[in-house]
């Protein structure tokens, strides 16, 4: 890893999350009269559909994460609604779903904010709902994470292209801090 370490990437990567995920809020409020509900043959079908899935996910790994000896910051995800499913639909609307993402991607903030390196190196232990049990490393659990977002939010973007929608510059780059070159 760069000198800056592991946490910096993290951070980084907790930065964008949050203003990607802001994007899509804006985009979407500034076009109420379009129908993100509508199968457009994306793999969760329609824009509505992968944010509950990203929702859901975020639920379901920070409530997870709430196990490790650095979990009591993520305790108010416990409060969320608790998905049954990976598909399941917790927000109806636009005004329902709006509030807990940004409450969600501001926790992530302040639990990455909070970790140390001891912290991002160690495990933690997990049960998934069919029972499975699995330990896993930390901070790459949180890669994970973001690069699922990543992952569903291009998916999302490509339907946005699809309605006639831009959502406009979507790269991480931008958020990386402009340094002054050694003489």
């Amino acid at each position: 890893m760069t000198p800056l370490g592991y946490k910096a990437h993290l951070a980084l990567m907790a930065r964008y999350n949050q203003w990607m995920n802001g994007k899509v809020l804006t985009l979407m409020a500034d076009h109420p009269e379009r129908d993100f509900t509508e199968n457009r043959g994306g793999f969760f079908k329609s824009v509505w559909g992968a944010l509950n899935h990203l929702i859901v996910a975020d639920i379901i790994w920070l409530a997870r994460m709430t196990k490790h000896p650095s979990g009591h910051l993520l305790l108010p995800v416990l409060d969320l609604p608790k998905p049954a499913g990976l598909t399941d639909i917790l927000y109806e609307d636009y005004q329902s779903y709006a509030a807990p993402r940004r409450a969600l991607d501001e926790l992530l903030i302040a639990y990455v904010d909070s970790l140390n390196e001891d912290d991002i190196a160690s495990t933690f232990t997990y049960s998934r709902a069919n029972g499975e049990t699995h330990t896993k490393v930390l901070g790459l659990t949180l890669s994970h994470v973001f690069n699922h977002q990543t992952h569903h939010r291009g998916q999302i973007t490509t339907l946005f292209t699809q309605m006639g929608l831009d959502i406009g510059v979507t790269d991480v780059h931008l958020l990386v801090p402009e340094l002054t070159p050694e003489p």
